[in-house]
């Protein structure tokens, strides 16, 4: 690591700990923002996972706890604020070095291999998530490392990150699939360490608490059934509030399948690009998953440098660009409009939330279009040459 790559680390590391130890109501408030706070991201929620556990009280009787009983276990072991502070800063920045280390891996002389590490940590999206302590800082954490591993050719790795990785947040298994990709020479392999790494926290997390499964459903079943339907910047919690009772089972059975959906045809569309294919994968999950939240689209955004070479292919990256920043800057208005003032409703939210689900559909359709014109033009880019859209 070069003395560039090292000022990002650390500035990545500084700029965390120090919004978290200078401004801590900045957490609280973060922490209650729906922008940056699910029922299974919250640290509120987790917090309450490490009282009833260090008070042997039963850790998912209450519904309130909806994180997996590792992670508990893992927080409980810390007493100090700061501490916890530094490990969310220290997480972030890891994923920070890793997006360094993917950059030199691609030998690309045009990017310099600290630019997508700086990016990830100027970009605000990130660095408010980090702040507010939510757990997906983790679950990005473990998917990088899955991705990292996988270009490095480390099959075990790789397949144990992935796993850790589902076993926070359950979406990160899909992208079991694109990895395969990167690792075709050791795709039995890779399965099965990963099943095994999977099973092995799940039983270790049955011992945790009490010996008793309830936490599959507190953990998981919550992100299935989508049971706490609470809003967020998802497309899920609006049409399920509107919808007759009758026919929520079967619409939740249809978005989950909505979830999968393209993971298999980006993956084989896209196989000898698994690099891609992985990211096309990574967003569309950011798209349909049922909590998503802004360190989620910000966590995809730092992927987009490796994509320089298809930059004269993008369409809408200017207005991609401005409805992330709409979404930013409006969100917390019209939940502030709804929420607290009255003033305002519950379209005003959702109608953002949309925003939010434009913006990341602009920048998967533009990844798309320009792999296809890509590989159209036969790895040669000719810009001046005019195409309809595919």
């Amino acid at each position: 690591m070069n003395l560039r790559e090292a000022q990002v680390v650390i500035a990545c590391v500084a700029s965390r700990f120090g919004a978290s130890t200078v401004f801590p109501i900045l957490q609280h408030q973060l922490d209650k923002s729906v922008e940056f706070s699910t029922p299974v991201t919250s640290y509120r929620s987790l917090q309450e996972g490490v009282f009833l556990l260090r008070n042997d009280f039963p850790l998912y009787s209450g519904g309130v706890v909806h994180h997996a009983p590792l992670l508990v276990a893992l927080m409980s072991a810390f007493n100090n604020e700061n501490m916890v502070s530094l490990l969310y800063a220290c997480a972030d920045a890891l994923v920070a070095y890793q997006l360094i280390a993917m950059a030199r891996s691609f030998n690309n002389s045009s990017l310099p291999s600290w630019v997508p590490g700086a990016l990830y940590v100027i970009n605000p999206l990130v660095l408010l998530s980090s702040v507010s302590k939510s757990s997906i800082v983790f679950s990005n954490l473990a998917i990088s490392t899955a991705l990292l591993t996988a270009l490095q050719g480390n099959w075990v790795c790789s397949a144990v990150s992935i796993a850790v990785a589902s076993y926070l947040s359950l979406y990160p298994l899909t992208l079991l699939v694109p990895l395969l990709a990167l690792l075709r020479d050791h795709k039995l392999k890779t399965v099965s360490t990963t099943a095994v790494t999977l099973v092995t926290l799940l039983l270790s997390s049955y011992k945790i608490n009490d010996g008793s499964w309830n936490y599959l459903f507190s953990t998981y079943g919550v992100i299935i059934t989508f049971s706490k339907i609470i809003p967020n910047l998802g497309l899920w919690w609006y049409f399920f509030v509107e919808l007759f009772e009758m026919f929520i089972p079967f619409f939740k059975a249809v978005f989950n399948l909505f979830v999968v959906s393209c993971i298999i045809p980006f993956s084989l569309r896209f196989h000898k690009q698994p690099f891609y294919a992985f990211v096309l994968c990574l967003c569309w999950i950011t798209l349909t998953k049922s909590y998503p939240t802004l360190g989620d689209g910000g966590f995809l955004l730092s992927f987009i440098p490796f994509f320089k070479p298809l930059y004269g292919y993008f369409r809408y990256s200017v207005i991609s660009a401005l409805l992330f920043i709409h979404v930013t800057v409006l969100s917390p208005i019209f939940y502030h409009l709804w929420v607290d003032l009255g003033s305002g409703n519950s379209n005003f939210f959702y109608a953002i939330s949309l925003v939010y689900a434009l913006g990341l559909a602009t920048v998967l359709v533009d990844l798309v279009w320009a792999m296809l014109r890509i590989e159209y033009d036969k790895g040669k880019p000719n810009l001046n040459l005019k195409l309809t859209p595919i």
